[in-house]
């Protein structure tokens, strides 16, 4: 009878100690998830710190000319499509073309109408191109301006179903923006697709960055 009665007393108590460690191995694991929640937290607004700086960055350097290399997206998407300057700025109907040649300003800067007026100090004559790409010094970087020579569809150098398109550069490969290189590429594609020139028919200088 007193075991009985001994067993039926330690019997709660056993069952108290088993509820009592349940608890205590989830309370341990509620802060565990607790602890990897705030880690997935710390991660995510360090990553929307970042992003922001990155912005404010790209804002700085809108105020100022970039040197070679240096690239502003939002400059970048204000900058009028290619198409447009391919399409809405000629005079006449579009002629027949089927090359396309890539080439140094050699001079520091300029633009359209500022190149318009060199003479090739060999030849004496006129420079001759059809589109111009800015650098941000006499153009905005990488704005894509065409010519006399492309809104009457005239020939450069009497060369027969040639785009010229002149980039601004010294001449050496790190004065080429990457902005320049990337609005480059996008004419080149937009004039390819618009009269089917085949990309074996297209030019770049020996140092131009792909």
């Amino acid at each position: 009878m007193r075991t009985t009665e001994i067993n039926s007393i330690m019997a709660p108590t056993h069952d108290q100690g088993v509820i009592v460690g349940l608890t205590r191995i989830g309370i341990h694991n509620t802060g565990m998830y607790m602890a990897r929640g705030n880690r997935n937290v710390t991660v995510l607004f360090s990553l929307i710190a970042a992003m922001t700086v990155g912005a404010l960055i790209l804002m700085a350097l809108d105020n100022h000319r970039p040197i070679a290399g240096a690239y502003s997206l939002s400059s970048y998407l204000r900058l009028d499509p290619a198409e447009k300057t391919v399409k809405n700025t000629l005079k006449v109907s579009p002629g027949q073309w089927d090359q396309v040649e890539v080439y140094y300003s050699r001079t520091d800067g300029g633009n359209a109408d500022e190149l318009a007026l060199l003479t090739d100090l060999a030849t004496g004559t006129k420079a001759q191109f059809h589109f111009v790409i800015g650098n941000g010094n006499g153009a905005q970087d990488g704005a894509i301006q065409a010519g006399e020579y492309w809104k009457l569809q005239r020939l450069c150098s009497g060369r027969n179903g040639v785009v010229r398109i002149c980039v601004i550069s010294d001449g050496m490969p790190e004065s080429v923006t990457d902005c320049q290189i990337n609005r480059t590429n996008v004419l080149v594609e937009t004039l390819v697709r618009t009269f089917g020139i085949s990309s074996r028919s297209i030019r770049y200088p020996a140092t131009w960055k792909m």
